[in-house]
């Protein structure tokens, strides 16, 4: 991983100039995990799907946002034609230069190309998830910081990797707000590394216990950030243990003691770190990634086709 990261330190964004009112972002995959950062600051993060196939309303935005790292991801550049249809400001956030979705826009934050290869790669959701962090209220994240980050955190993946435990029936992924963004990306990676069927919801949630999580043997993994609401977390986590769940907590401000670091920088970080869980959850369960082949990753049916 240490040429991945040497890499993503290298990494800088483009000048971001931070719009006025509120923002609805609009993606899909790990690009709606990254747009979760937004709400940390009041703006709303959509479905580009939802949007793009009903008659939901844009919530009451003063500008919409969408990301799509090819720029052709087909219910995205659907939503932001009707984000653009509604009279409001239409930015775009994506690395495709001259593609349907930055052609469609007002003005485009163009990521920098990205080419390493990786089995789960995540290098989409940290560069969007930064954009998504400058354009919602935060400092410019800083790429070097956060691969810094990681690059503390690795050695403890080893030691949350043996709490992965036994190939587990079902996987629950329990949030905080701040890690909220790092805990639906490491929900999207877990179903591609393992096939394993996997959710994702706000901590709290997982109070229910009797509907949320069931009586099947299941992987509950609880991932939080600073001292507020631990004592809640560690709560929830012994209820979950005593009905029977096998519980891994993931707290990323043990992980990343780093002072300087911002919250959006250490959920950055926690995404990627999560990734790579994934990746390892995969194998340590012998579970293939997209089922050794059997599930095209191509991206060929959601994207509009080239010169569409």
């Amino acid at each position: 991983m240490t040429d991945y990261l040497d890499a993503l330190a290298r990494l800088r964004l483009p000048g971001i100039a931070r719009p006025e009112g509120r923002i609805a972002f609009l993606g899909c995959g790990d690009s709606l995990s990254a747009a979760l950062l937004a709400q940390a600051h009041g703006h709303v993060a959509l479905s580009a799907g939802d949007l793009a196939w009903s008659d939901l309303p844009l919530a009451h935005a003063d500008v919409a946002v969408a990301l799509s790292w090819s720029g052709r991801t087909g219910a995205t550049l659907r939503a932001a034609e009707r984000a653009a249809a509604s009279g409001i400001p239409l930015l775009v956030i994506t690395a495709g230069a001259g593609s349907p979705l930055a052609e469609l826009s007002s003005g485009t934050i163009l990521l920098p190309a990205f080419e390493l290869d990786a089995p789960l790669p995540a290098v989409g959701f940290a560069l969007h998830a930064a954009a998504v962090a400058a354009l919602a209220g935060d400092e410019p994240p800083r790429m070097d910081a956060i691969a810094g980050a990681v690059r503390t955190a690795l050695p403890r993946l080893d030691e949350l990797e043996a709490g992965l435990g036994p190939e587990p029936h079902g996987i629950s992924v329990a949030s905080t707000p701040d890690t909220r963004a790092a805990a639906d990306l490491m929900s999207l990676k877990l179903i591609e590394a393992t096939g394993i069927a996997t959710r994702t919801a706000p901590l709290e949630e997982t109070g229910h216990v009797d509907y949320f999580l069931g009586p099947q043997p299941h992987l509950a993994v609880v991932v939080a950030d600073g001292p507020a609401g631990a004592g809640r977390a560690a709560d929830l986590g012994a209820a979950l243990a005593r009905n029977g769940q096998r519980l891994l907590e993931v707290r990323a401000s043990e992980l990343m003691p780093q002072p300087g670091l911002s919250t959006a920088e250490r959920c950055i970080a926690l995404g990627i770190l999560m990734a790579e869980l994934a990746a390892r959850a995969g194998d340590r369960w012998g579970r293939p990634a997209f089922r050794g082949g059997a599930v095209d990753m191509s991206a060929a049916h959601i994207q509009v086709r080239s010169g569409a």
